[in-house]
């Protein structure tokens, strides 16, 4: 499809664009690949369209409209998800970290040891400390204070972004209870395929057994109760995602508060 028509697309269904850019973002990512652009042409192609239909329909400059896509997708896709959910969810006392930020805070040093693998180096008769493969840490808050994680989010735009260390970090941190997830753009199908396709891909039958949730956005997923859909335009996709936080929180953090936070607290 050419870019004239996923635009006109774009303006006809994003009526109130500009009110929830976030949102619109997610709206403009659906479009795009459901029109089978190149994967490294994703991104790309949503900010082009963003930013012209910010500089139309807001009748904001060039300058402006970038701005406005940089707060709203922070520029890839684990930006995007991350900024997703402190929108949605952060009123609620769920805030969404980009893992390596949490090493810098001193107020996290017990989630970072928690979270750290401890590997037994066999030549040495050491141990050394390796960080998960986590690109979002999904945080909340008990009411004594403590801040805790819950979940691990990883997002991969494709297989070819080495999903097999997916699983590999979804077993090593099985025994700690925090949940463990992939969220991608499934740009070569791997998680499109359901049981009922005889050409399902290994690799969706292996994240079903090991991960506790896949989202995928790609249009054309076979949702089963492992593998969903995060569809922008569809507020029941959305919800589902946002209601599987909610409940991994309660699961893990029983006793949460749900003041908003935010990095200043992990200080």
């Amino acid at each position: 499809m050419k870019i004239e028509q996923l635009y006109e697309r774009a303006r006809k269904e994003l009526i109130n664009f500009g009110l929830k850019p976030i949102e619109d973002v997610g709206k403009i990512l659906n479009i795009v690949q459901a029109s089978n652009v190149p994967e490294d042409e994703v991104m790309s192609l949503t900010q082009d369209i963003y930013i012209r239909l910010f500089q139309e329909l807001k009748r904001g400059d060039q300058n402006q409209a970038r701005q406005s896509w940089v707060v709203a997708s922070g520029n890839n896709f684990e930006d995007f998800i991350r900024n997703f959910i402190n929108q949605s969810l952060n009123s609620e006392g769920i805030f969404a970290i980009k893992g390596n930020n949490l090493k810098k805070y001193n107020n996290a040093n017990d989630i970072v040891g928690f979270l750290t693998l401890q590997a037994k180096r066999r030549c040495t008769q050491t141990n050394t400390g390796v960080w998960p493969d986590s690109d979002i840490i999904v945080l909340t808050k008990e009411k004594n204070g403590k801040i805790k994680a819950f979940a691990l989010l990883n997002c991969k735009t494709s297989d070819h972004s080495r999903n097999d260390a997916v699983l590999f970090w979804a077993l090593a941190l099985r025994d700690n209870g925090i949940k463990y997830c992939l969220m991608t753009q499934d740009l070569d199908n791997k998680f499109a395929k359901g049981d009922n396709d005889r050409q399902i891909s290994s690799l969706r039958k292996k994240a079903e057994a090991y991960l506790d949730r896949v989202y995928s956005t790609n249009p054309t997923t076979q949702e089963c109760s492992q593998i969903r859909k995060l569809d922008f335009s569809d507020p029941n996709k959305i919800k589902y995602f946002l209601d599987d936080l909610r409940s991994w929180r309660r699961e893990v953090v029983p006793d949460f508060d749900d003041p908003p936070i935010n990095e200043e607290g992990l200080k």
